[in-house]
């Protein structure tokens, strides 16, 4: 078993017992998988559950959405802020209805088409409503790979953002892309966190360059064969 195939099973049988029940994770809707995406960005997990129901209530398929006025929309979104995710949203709907028949596209770059879906969005609607093994890199992802993998050396910006949608994509099991990008989300939310992460009890730890930097006189060195090719 390689590093990365040893790091995406502990992650894997980590969020099998710990992982969050989420609504949005008892469905393979795409609309509402969208949904929760968007209000995800910028917004506590516990905020958007107050709101997630109502807005599908409100708007239980993208042709409602579409058909709605912006008005509309944006009174339903009231509370949650950043309102032009709440217009982007609305501009999506339309366009899904206008250029898809209604239907979701499941290509990735016919979904970064749309307006205010991005690649991690795109990614996350593939992986979760079409259960392909589409890579999502957040923050979350970010601080988990770059803790256990640690991180290219003199890397510029846009050497560093390949890198990690290299591993990202690399990390995923053939096949198991939905599991495992819930279980990367999850892991970097509510145990290796920004602030207090849980390295003591860490199933991840024998594989982490960060907790060998830190708790080691000699850290190990990055992986030659993680680094950018």
């Amino acid at each position: 078993m390689t590093r990365l195939e040893a790091i995406a099973a502990g992650l894997i049988r980590w969020y099998q017992v710990h992982g969050r029940d989420l609504p949005w994770r008892r469905t393979t809707d795409p609309y509402r998988i969208l949904i929760s995406e968007i209000m995800l960005q910028q917004t506590q997990v516990e905020r958007v559950l107050d709101f997630y129901y109502a807005f599908l209530n409100r708007f239980p398929t993208v042709r409602s959405l579409a058909a709605a006025k912006e008005a509309e929309v944006l009174d339903a979104w009231k509370g949650l802020g950043y309102y032009n995710r709440a217009r982007n949203l609305h501009k999506t709907a339309i366009a899904i209805v206008r250029d898809h028949d209604g239907e979701f596209p499941r290509d990735l770059d016919a979904l970064r088409s749309l307006p205010g879906i991005g690649r991690y969005t795109a990614g996350a609607i593939m992986s979760f409503a079409f259960c392909e093994d589409a890579p999502i890199v957040d923050t979350n992802v970010i601080r988990v790979l770059t803790r256990t993998l640690g991180e290219p050396e003199n890397a510029s910006g846009a050497e560093k953002e390949r890198w990690l949608w290299e591993m990202a994509a690399s990390i995923i099991p053939t096949g198991q892309g939905f599991i495992l990008n819930q279980a990367i989300m999850d892991f970097g939310a509510t145990l290796c966190t920004h602030h207090h992460p849980a390295c003591d009890i860490c199933l991840l730890s024998a594989h982490c360059e960060r907790y060998a930097r830190d708790t080691q006189a000699q850290p190990r060195l990055f992986d030659p064969s993680l680094a950018l090719g």
